[in-house]
């Protein structure tokens, strides 16, 4: 019996594991479903009345984006600002709290995208310019390795001509038999 437990628990605890993801996302989706839209701020007399806790919770959440607008990340983030602070003990506290440090961290995603796609583009550009570089080396080496075939041969066609010349090569005589003009 506590064997057929422990196996169930076993494979409980892997659907949760499995599905967290998913049961998170439907518990925020009811949450939000749970908030009613804000109503309007209405101008009784002179005086504007502020917003509710509620009023900037939503506010915050419309910031966020939908179908039909873009997301406004700052506008949101300074919004859940305000409610922390005005509101500290708020219902929406711990969600807004939450909520601003997702926005931050996409924040600092973005920033550290953008830099990493800078510094990939200046090390393509690093790259590139190291190759023709090393092109330009490899050309400058194989002519420098001519030239200096070029004078190894020219010094060994100065040396033979230089050591036919002390053995008297221009008359023919060599060593001994060469005779010194004066």
């Amino acid at each position: 019996m506590q064997r057929h437990y422990q196996e169930a628990t076993m494979s409980n605890w892997k659907i949760l594991k499995r599905y967290h993801k998913y049961i998170v996302c439907v518990l925020f989706v009811l949450l939000g479903a749970c908030t009613s839209l804000p109503s309007p701020v209405h101008e009784k007399g002179l005086f504007k009345r502020s917003p509710s806790d509620t009023d900037l919770f939503n506010k915050g959440m419309s910031y966020l984006g939908s179908n039909e607008k873009a997301a406004d990340y700052t506008g949101a983030r300074s919004t859940f600002d305000e409610l922390l602070k005005i509101y500290p003990d708020s219902k929406w506290r711990s969600i807004s709290e939450a909520l601003i440090r997702l926005i931050d961290g996409m924040q600092s995603c973005k920033e550290k995208s953008s830099a990493d796609r800078v510094l990939i583009e200046k090390t393509k550009d690093d790259k590139a310019r190291f190759l023709r570089e090393n092109e330009q080396l490899k050309k400058d080496n194989r002519n420098l390795l001519e030239e200096t075939a070029r004078l190894i041969q020219a010094n060994e066609t100065e040396k033979r001509h230089s050591a036919f010349e002390k053995f008297g090569g221009s008359t023919g005589e060599t060593g001994k038999n060469a005779k010194v003009k004066t």
